[in-house]
């Protein structure tokens, strides 16, 4: 019993290990909901509707090899653009894009 446990770990291991994705959390410090969220880099491009004033949002992103992110929407009358900022690569990253009360956006990330 003790032998099949740890083959079942080891091939859930492996699978999560091959998932191909990178996570990108952002998170809305701004008092203004965001709409017409457009998060960008390498061989992939997400959409997301509006993220209100305060939440955050997760999505899986399957960039092709190295990539950076760049997040653009329309808050206060006005279209923001990051421009592509930070590293991170296809597999197990973790990305977070904070948009600050300002609407400059900071990104980072790490394994």
């Amino acid at each position: 019993m003790h032998i099949s446990s740890v083959i079942i770990l080891a091939a859930t291991l492996t699978l999560v290990g091959c998932s191909g994705s990178s996570v990108v959390t952002i998170t809305n410090r701004s008092s203004v909901v965001l709409s017409n969220v457009v998060v960008s880099g390498s061989g992939f491009t997400n959409r997301l509707e509006s993220i209100a004033a305060g939440a955050e949002q997760q999505i899986a992103v399957r960039p092709r090899g190295e990539s950076g992110l760049r997040v653009s929407f329309d808050a206060a009358g006005q279209r923001i653009d990051s421009g592509e900022q930070g590293y991170f690569e296809a597999r197990g990253y973790r990305v977070s894009a904070v948009i600050a009360t300002n609407l400059s956006v900071s990104i980072s990330s790490g394994l």
